[in-house]
């Protein structure tokens, strides 16, 4: 009974995964900078940072990892993770209305400008189909091709208002 319990999760996850689609995170960039980079190179492109200490519960940046202890450069309206063993990941954008902030995927840009229509055909059937399945749905999780991460994008209305990136428990 256990043994057919966890397979019918571990099947519930896999056909959740499916549903929101995928992306190569490698295409994804920020002021010139891959999503993930030195600290020397993200202080370099955006100045002195405050450094704000990141108490993940659980995932990639536990302080029980390897890499620990892991902390935010934070730039109030967008922040990276990461520690002095490890490359810092851009963590999280929240995306200003006059699109000054853009972040890059491959040749398309996203910024506050970008609507939930422009981003659907951005990412095609995934993201159409779960705003057609989820029509009051305000985020979309798009998984890692190569990997268990991934990023979340979040909209308020019809703009996009937040990136985040995001590892499983």
């Amino acid at each position: 009974m256990k043994v057919q319990l966890v397979v019918l999760f571990w099947m519930a996850e896999v056909a959740a995964c499916a549903q929101d689609g995928s992306i190569n995170l490698e295409k994804i960039s920020f002021n010139g900078l891959g999503l993930i980079s030195t600290r020397e190179e993200i202080i370099k492109s955006f100045g002195k940072p405050d450094f704000v200490d990141a108490n993940y519960e659980c995932g990639a940046f536990t302080n029980d990892q390897p890499g620990a202890p892991y902390y935010f450069l934070d730039y109030k309206t967008f922040n990276y993770i990461g520690s002095d063993k490890e490359k810092f990941t851009l963590h999280k954008i929240a995306f200003d209305a006059k699109g000054f902030l853009e972040l890059r995927y491959a040749d398309k840009k996203l910024s506050g400008l970008t609507t939930r229509a422009e981003f659907i055909e951005m990412f095609g059937d995934a993201a159409r189909n779960h705003f057609r399945e989820s029509p009051d749905a305000d985020s979309i999780l798009l998984y890692s091709q190569d990997t268990d991460d991934g990023v979340i994008f979040t909209f308020r209305g019809d703009k996009l208002i937040g990136f985040q990136y995001w590892t499983p428990c």
